[in-house]
């Protein structure tokens, strides 16, 4: 949570809170799953360099390759003219391995990150870590959620604002978050 020029950042609570239930309600997915782009990347990673390569260049040329059926007027009538095209080719090809790398590295981090904010709801103390499980993890009702616990619905709506507010320092302290007040 630092920028470029290792700064700390300075949020209200208001504002921290906000963006950890935004965090937390991503929070199933992003542990869990893994994006079909990343999934694809994944398996290429397990094949040989030169397969990998080769197949990349398959899917890369299927959507991407200049390619004339009916119309002959778009066909370079020199030698020259091809080498361009295929060198534009080539460097979109480049393109779209690098796009697929950085998807890659997009999901891995968010996955991190999520996996970063799990740790520390379940490493509060009960209730708090229990409440906040089954409500952005496992996704319950409140309904569902205070009956699981036993609790009444007003008290966990209590002890889930009192949980948060845990989280928020938690997350806080360990991301070098500067809480100023609200006002």
């Amino acid at each position: 949570m630092k920028n470029s020029r290792n700064k700390k950042i300075v949020v209200t609570r208001k504002e921290l809170k906000s963006m950890l239930i935004t965090k937390l309600n991503a929070l199933q997915v992003d542990v869990n799953s893994v994006s079909e782009e990343a999934g694809r990347y994944l398996s290429e990673l397990k094949k040989t360099k030169n397969d990998k390569r080769s197949f990349l260049m398959d899917l890369y040329a299927g959507d991407h390759a200049p390619v004339k059926v009916t119309d002959y007027s778009g066909v370079p009538k020199r030698e020259c003219d091809m080498t361009g095209e295929m060198i534009d080719f080539s460097k979109g090809f480049e393109k779209y391995i690098s796009s697929l790398e950085k998807e890659y590295a997009a999901a891995k981090k968010r996955r991190k990150e999520a996996i970063r904010l799990f740790t520390m709801v379940l490493s509060l103390k009960l209730p708090y870590s229990r409440i906040l499980y089954l409500r952005y993890y496992r996704k319950l009702s409140p309904e569902d959620t205070s009956s699981e616990m036993h609790i009444a619905r007003s008290t966990l709506f209590r002890k889930q604002n009192a949980a948060i507010s845990q989280l928020s320092e938690l997350f806080a302290e360990r991301n070098g978050i500067i809480i100023k007040s609200d006002k």
